[in-house]
């Protein structure tokens, strides 16, 4: 039972999308930890935008790891994964913009902005580190 859980570990962070997750989750932490001594309502809007961005990140994680039978090239999986993002994306903004009073839109758009970035950073990164085999 230990090996499976370590095998499914191992193919859990080789993933990019777990790269990215994890990059994300870190940004976060760190744009709310620094923000949280200048206002508190800052800080809560780079955290609504982290969770906005990182939850439909991990459904996109876990269904691309979903295994794929023989013959199938998981376009089904890719669909699914980037339409359940989409939707959980919207949904979650919905709620932050309905539930979470005092927001700062400002802080809470260049957040979600710069998460995005550091998306796109990763998968240069990983570009740079495949160009040097």
């Amino acid at each position: 039972m230990k090996e499976k859980a370590s095998i499914r570990l191992a193919i859990l962070t080789k993933s990019p999308i777990f790269r990215i997750v994890a990059a994300q989750c870190a940004a976060t932490l760190i744009a709310s930890g620094l923000s949280v001594f200048f206002d508190r309502v800052v800080a809560t809007s780079a955290l609504m935008a982290g969770v906005a961005c990182i939850v439909p990140g991990c459904y996109t994680l876990v269904v691309s790891l979903r295994p794929v039978s023989e013959g199938d090239p998981g376009l089904r999986h890719v669909l699914r994964g980037e339409l359940g993002k989409f939707a959980l994306t919207a949904s979650l903004f919905a709620l932050v913009f309905v539930f979470v009073r005092p927001l700062n839109v400002f802080v809470f758009f260049s957040t979600f902005v710069g998460l995005q970035l550091c998306m796109a950073a990763i998968l240069w990164w990983d570009s740079r580190k495949l160009l040097k085999r």
